[in-house]
């Protein structure tokens, strides 16, 4: 492994939250960078061994040995590197091993005409709001491969969502969007025939995405997606918020319920069905009842937010709907 492999794969697993892990404690801790204590990897009486929190690595002026997390194991243990990256595997955060699958997609889009293409065809063409809501792609046949060199088993992968029971990329023909607050991962299958349409980590979606960035505004805009959402940021509404869908969890109706003194739009899909509007409606009352000001955006039938701008509506188009909600 290289050192840039191996800086990569101290990140999710610091040194020094695994020498506490160990029970380790520094003589004197005044919160500088660097702290010295008892050298574990040999007797003595006076401090010499010596952490650097900042770059996360070790020298013992006793012993003369040094080195990162990975090393430590390695000598605490007397086991080889592949042994020490196993040993530690346990005390690696899924959020470790999700940011680096956020990395890896995103940097697979530029590689993959199809994916830009399926994009631009969505309307979704601004490089900002690509680059903001890191959108990825999911080619299939290598995640596995990259995570594992930067130390993460492939039964930490299955555990996670992200590869099946015979090692395969789970969101295979995906774009992928992160779900960072969520410590999740959203997939959008370019194949309209590959037998679903939308993949998520089996975990909880969790609040409202955007939600962070909306609720400084005096009007909230709901939609169910995230192709809808980045039509929105990209048209200049940046007071959009996706819920993931018609149905909203406990989360997020707790964070709309917070809106008294704030306009909620509730910006549903017009099936041709009716069930959108009708989840729109439903909620509307919830949030009315809750003391909070719910208007319905009514849109043509047949389109969601998204659809409506790749058809080549603009800003001032969509407003004028803004302007004609209701309860």
């Amino acid at each position: 492994m290289t050192e840039a492999q191996r800086a990569t794969w101290r990140q999710p697993m610091p040194l020094w939250d695994y020498l506490k892990k160990l029970g380790w404690r520094p003589a004197r801790d005044g919160g500088r960078e660097e702290v010295a204590g008892l050298c574990p990897l040999h007797r003595e009486t006076q401090p010499s061994f010596y952490v650097n929190r900042r770059k996360q690595l070790f020298y013992c002026h006793g012993c003369g040995r040094g080195g990162d997390v990975i090393r430590l194991v390695e000598l605490l243990d007397g086991i080889s590197f592949a042994a020490a990256l196993d040993r530690l595997q346990p005390c690696l955060p899924a959020e470790g091993m999700l940011e680096q699958t956020y990395r890896f997609y995103r940097a697979q889009l530029a590689g993959c005409p199809a994916a830009q293409q399926y994009l631009a065809a969505r309307g979704i063409h601004a490089a900002e709001v690509i680059a903001g809501m890191r959108i990825g792609y999911a080619p299939g046949g290598c995640l596995r491969g990259h995570l594992e060199r930067l130390g993460y088993s492939r039964q930490a992968l299955r555990d996670a969502g992200l590869v099946d029971a015979r090692g395969r990329d789970g969101f295979f023909g995906c774009l992928t969007f992160p779900l960072e607050e969520a410590a999740s991962l959203y997939g959008r299958a370019l194949a309209e025939g590959s037998g679903w349409r939308h993949r998520f980590l089996p975990r909880s979606k969790g609040g409202l995405y955007g939600w962070a960035q909306a609720r400084a505004f005096p009007s909230i805009l709901l939609v169910e997606g995230l192709f809808d959402l980045a039509a929105l940021w990209q048209a200049g509404f940046p007071y959009a918020v996706a819920a993931l869908g018609s149905h909203l969890n406990r989360a997020q109706l707790a964070q709309l319920s917070q809106c008294a003194g704030q306009t909620v739009y509730i910006c549903w899909d017009a099936d041709d069905n009716g069930s959108g509007p009708a989840a729109a409606r439903r909620l509307s009352a919830q949030l009315r009842q809750a003391g909070v000001e719910a208007l319905r955006v009514e849109l043509p039938a047949g389109y969601d937010p998204a659809s409506l701008f790749a058809a080549g509506a603009t800003a001032r188009h969509f407003q004028h709907y803004l302007q004609r909600s209701r309860p």
